[in-house]
């Protein structure tokens, strides 16, 4: 069986294939966040882009390699807004509820808008290790970033562990996101009293219990 490989994408030395070359993975980004990985085709890039088939396959070679680079574009960007918006909180003058809060509305701000682009991530990662692989490596900086600043709250966390509990907190994040967007761009109706922003919206809630919950006492 093929295995995916990860495409490397030559970064131009001349001005005018930057261009065209962001240009390209402009329109893709487009496409997908509008209306889906499924809408995207080499020629309607090539028609948004203003660019040519030639053009689009010399940089990228295929639809395949199109999306790679889309994904490495779209998590290198949340990242470096996360972190510009992180740069800009006192973390040590938070508590560790307010930390939590504060950390879900940056991370959500980051995300806003990309629905459909990180539903296009997840279902193609599940049959494409370099997406999936890429996705991973964006999670665990993410991960990394957020047990970070709730570290400096380790005494009110009530885990022996405190960094693991961190952690599983940051990934609680991480699911509740990948649960939104698959139910939202579902299609499926859901009852009213349990909507899919529902988990969303109590996540910082459901995070905080969590962390403030000591070891062992949830069998208690």
């Amino acid at each position: 069986m093929a295995q995916n490989v990860q495409h490397v994408v030559k970064e131009p030395c001349q001005k005018r294939s930057r261009d065209s070359q962001e240009r390209i993975l402009r329109a893709a980004e487009t496409i997908i966040r509008t209306k889906g990985f499924e809408a995207l085709t080499t020629a309607e890039v090539v028609r948004r882009s203003r660019t040519s088939i030639g053009t689009l396959y010399a940089r990228f070679g295929d639809k395949t390699a199109l999306l790679h680079a889309v994904q490495n574009r779209v998590q290198a960007r949340e990242e470096a807004l996360i972190r510009q918006q992180m740069a800009e909180v006192d973390w040590d003058s938070l508590t560790l509820e307010q930390c939590v809060r504060r950390l879900v509305e940056i991370k959500q701000n980051a995300t806003q808008g990309n629905h459909r682009l990180f539903e296009a991530f997840v279902v193609h990662g599940a049959t494409d290790p370099v997406l999936r692989a890429q996705g991973y490596q964006h999670k665990a900086v993410i991960e990394d970033l957020e047990v970070e600043k709730l570290m400096r709250h380790a005494a009110e966390i009530g885990h022996a562990d405190a960094e693991t509990a961190a952690r599983v907190a940051s990934r609680l994040a991480q699911a509740a996101q990948e649960e939104y967007v698959q139910r939202s761009l579902s299609g499926v109706s859901f009852p009213p009293s349990a909507p899919p922003d529902l988990l969303l919206g109590k996540l910082a809630e459901v995070i905080i219990a969590y962390l403030r919950t000591p070891d062992g006492a949830e069998a208690s």
